[in-house]
């Protein structure tokens, strides 16, 4: 998927869950490899990545590289049940 993001965008939603697996899960080995694309295509690849804000604070903190690839953070607030009714 990497690959077929470069010159574009990479969004990976839920992206917290890549590191929340166990020894024997390819969640750490993905962000290993997400790491390295984001250093050697920096010019050619955008990375979006989200989740819940606690289990994204978990996730940029998983691996020592990941939190200074992502530059940028965009909370959105809760909607209150008045603002999905007036959807």
């Amino acid at each position: 998927m990497i690959d077929h993001a470069l010159d574009g965008v990479l969004f990976i939603d839920e992206a917290c869950t890549l590191a929340g697996g166990g020894e024997n899960d390819f969640g750490r080995e993905a962000i290993e490899i997400l790491l390295k694309a984001m250093e050697d295509d920096r010019a050619r690849l955008a990375v979006i990545a989200a989740g819940y804000p606690d289990r994204m604070r978990q996730f940029l903190s998983s691996n020592p590289g990941l939190a200074s690839r992502f530059n940028r953070t965009i909370e959105f607030e809760d909607y209150s049940p008045e603002a999905i009714e007036d959807l």
